[in-house]
């Protein structure tokens, strides 16, 4: 599917594959649990998974294998087994009379009831039952005052690095491993008897986000995609009305999936969602029937967009039908006939026309290539779907062993891989000081990208004499209803590419560079 619909269910996928994994890691936890060696299973599985991103991970590189892979994104679940089996041996661990102290509550001066945890119950020589007071162990007092402070700032760093955080080498090179110990320490610290910071935690408005956190995850991708689409339409002005639109969805989905779904299933059985068994009501009967028709409504949904699914995307089909349109258009103007041209002199700051210019891209300067030619007549332009940085200085160098690289040329290869400056330095090296190099950055959500445009943009400004930054970021995210429905291909009628390489052209030479 393009977009990927359903991207973020790989957590499902990697969560399912634990469900299979922890009764055998519990098994063996179980078979020695009267040593203290039980929780050492999960933190060694933990910091081997941990290990395994650190290692595969490879910078600058596809993270996609690491990322999504159930061995390698173990870290959070394995701890978190490590903690679940650590609250529950603690009190299967003392003896039973304790146990039942631990859950004995007294009655205080002014008659309220407060948990006495260090209260040991027994009987005297009569039968009848005494209390004695056991003195708590000094660890554990340490760890019930120090733990919500840890559990407060786990949760600020947590939200830092929501906020500031990126998918970056640092995410698999410990930031991941970070954030998953933060959040044990959070869970561990805000359970913790006596913990001020659950006061917090049953704030209302994150209360409900926890208690609804499942449905809210489910919801809000595919809904943030449409949104995405279907927002430019609606809302001409630019503004956050993608994300408020999918905030507003993602709520209302996620109540009607708790009460029509989820609540009805914890409560009975997933069979009585869509068949109420055992004296349903009216209003159980009615849910149902609701239920079933959004399910039969669904898999025939389903059915018939695999039965009907095309062999390409629509924004596929443009793209090649552009990449026919562009090789006739440049048959005709000669464009593909290589011929010599003289060597071009130090460059006269003047817009250039089409004639000046070479111009080498990847899908978005393929589908912007009506674009280009109407806005620069003449163009010599050589764009291809999943072209990406490393074919740049072979075709260069092509184009300058046949003679026929012009004065300017126009670099756009962002999209589809990282690029560094070595690279830029070779082909800076190779078009020498009389060419100008024109760089366009990329506009779309994949994970190199942020970093490349810095990389563009670094590299134009240290380079200022022949070195032109195209923010086509930047224009993109100001005109969204311009691009196709993948978010980052422009619509074939649109010359906004163009003009936004135009004008960054025009203010570059106003500078007087």
């Amino acid at each position: 599917m393009n977009p990927q619909t359903f991207r973020h269910l790989w957590f499902i996928s990697v969560l399912m594959q634990f469900y299979v994994v922890a009764p055998c890691v519990v098994w063996l936890m179980w078979k020695i649990r009267r040593s203290h060696l039980s929780a050492l299973i999960p933190l060694a599985l933990a910091v081997g998974s941990g290990y395994a991103m650190w290692m595969l991970y490879r910078p600058g590189g596809d993270p996609t294998r690491v990322y999504f892979g159930a061995d390698t994104h173990a870290v959070g679940l394995m701890l978190g087994l490590a903690l679940a089996w650590w609250v529950t041996s603690s009190d299967h661990n003392r003896p039973q009379p304790q146990r039942l102290a631990r859950r004995a509550t007294s009655v205080n001066e002014s008659g309220t009831t407060a948990p006495t945890p260090s209260i040991s119950a027994s009987n005297d020589a009569h039968g009848r039952p005494n209390t004695m007071y056991v003195p708590e162990p000094l660890h554990m007092l340490i760890w019930r005052a120090v733990a919500p402070l840890f559990a407060f700032i786990s949760l600020i760093a947590l939200v830092s690095m929501t906020i500031i955080g990126k998918q970056d080498d640092f995410a698999f090179h410990g930031g991941i491993i970070i954030s998953s110990v933060l959040a044990l320490l959070l869970i561990a610290g805000t359970i913790c008897q006596d913990s001020w910071m659950q006061d917090l935690m049953v704030f209302r408005p994150l209360a409900g986000l926890g208690k609804y956190s499942y449905g809210i995850y489910l919801w809000h991708w595919p809904l943030w995609l449409a949104c995405k689409s279907i927002a430019p339409k609606l809302f001409p002005v630019p503004g956050p009305w993608p994300l408020v639109m999918t905030a507003v969805l993602t709520a209302a989905a996620a109540t009607l999936s708790w009460i029509l779904v989820e609540k009805p299933a914890a409560s009975n059985s997933a069979l009585f969602v869509i068949l109420p068994l055992r004296k349903p009501s009216w209003a159980h009967i009615v849910r149902s029937i609701v239920v079933d028709v959004l399910l039969v409504a669904s898999l025939f949904g389903a059915v018939q967009g695999v039965v009907n699914a095309p062999a390409k995307t629509a924004m596929q089909v443009q793209l090649e039908e552009q990449a026919r349109q562009l090789e006739e258009m440049q048959q005709k103007e000669h464009a593909l006939i290589r011929r010599d041209v003289p060597k071009p002199p130090r460059p006269h700051f003047a817009m250039p026309t089409g004639d000046e210019i070479t111009a080498i891209g990847d899908s978005v300067m393929l589908a912007s290539s009506q674009g280009l030619s109407s806005v620069f007549p003449g163009i010599q332009t050589d764009a291809e779907v999943s072209r990406s940085i490393m074919v740049a200085s072979g075709m260069i160098q092509n184009d300058l062993s046949a003679g026929t690289l012009r004065q300017w040329v126009l670099v756009g290869l962002a999209t589809n891989s990282e690029i560094t400056t070595g690279q830029l330095d070779q082909i800076h090296d190779m078009i020498g000081p009389d060419r100008v190099m024109v760089l366009v950055n990329a506009h779309g959500d994949r994970a190199w990208i942020p970093s490349t445009n810095q990389v563009l943009a670094d590299y134009a400004a240290a380079h200022p004499d022949n070195v032109v930054l195209v923010d086509w970021n930047a224009a993109a995210t100001a005109n969204p209803q311009i691009l196709g429905s993948d978010g980052i291909h422009p619509e074939l009628d649109s010359d906004l590419y163009a003009q936004t390489v135009k004008k960054a052209l025009a203010a570059w030479i106003k500078d007087g560079h």
